[in-house]
């Protein structure tokens, strides 16, 4: 049987599936070392949630590749060392990770790892971005779907730890910081709310 001769829209697209699918790939490794480092319950089973969700994308974006006459990780690439170097630094990065977890204190454990999240769910998000949009523009329904699908995923998750940044810096103040050298919270509502009662004045004086 022939091979498929692929067109430039499909080998393009393949190139930037395949270029998401190696970095779902890396954050099912790295997501395993946060889980296995996290001991506060609701952040971990968060990271559960979607660890699960990442490995449901690789899955569906290695299928989508498949359907376009590619395969996962197997197609040509600018950088294919990068790629798979990519891999080995997530690996690396587990295990320094675990390692820096056992000697951390877990407050500080924690903001780390929801940062390092955080910045690499950006990264999923413009990936996914890019994907649909050049789907979009070359009538490619299916492929755009997936990606914004994921994307949305993405976001929600990204959201999440934008949150949970806040309560974990907050955590670690608590832990790290003497209380007579921290801010309570009254005291920080109060400053919060001065400019607002500032301008209220300021108009009702006019």
């Amino acid at each position: 049987m022939a091979e498929k001769v692929l067109t430039v829209r499909d080998a393009l697209l393949i190139q930037w599936l395949d270029e998401a699918h190696a970095k779902e790939s890396e954050l099912i490794t790295s997501l395993t070392a946060h889980i296995k480092s996290t001991e506060k319950m609701s952040y971990k089973k968060r990271l559960r949630k979607h660890l699960t969700e990442t490995r449901d994308h690789r899955r569906k974006v290695a299928a989508r590749i498949k359907k376009l006459g590619g395969s996962a990780n197997l197609t040509p690439t600018p950088d294919p060392i990068g790629a798979v170097a990519g891999k080995a630094v997530a690996a690396v990065k587990g295990q320094v990770g675990a390692a820096r977890a056992a000697l951390t204190p877990q407050p500080e454990t924690h903001l780390r790892n929801a940062q390092e999240e955080l910045r690499e769910e950006q990264v999923e998000i413009v990936l996914y971005t890019r994907i649909e949009t050049l789907a979009e523009q070359v009538g490619d329904d299916e492929t755009a779907k997936l990606a914004r699908a994921i994307r949305r995923d993405e976001e929600r998750m990204a959201k999440f730890l934008e949150a949970e940044l806040v309560r974990l810096v907050k955590e670690f103040a608590r832990a790290e910081i003497p209380r007579d050298q921290r801010v309570t919270a009254r005291r920080s509502t109060r400053r919060r709310r001065t400019p607002a009662r500032t301008a209220s004045r300021a108009t009702s004086a006019a």
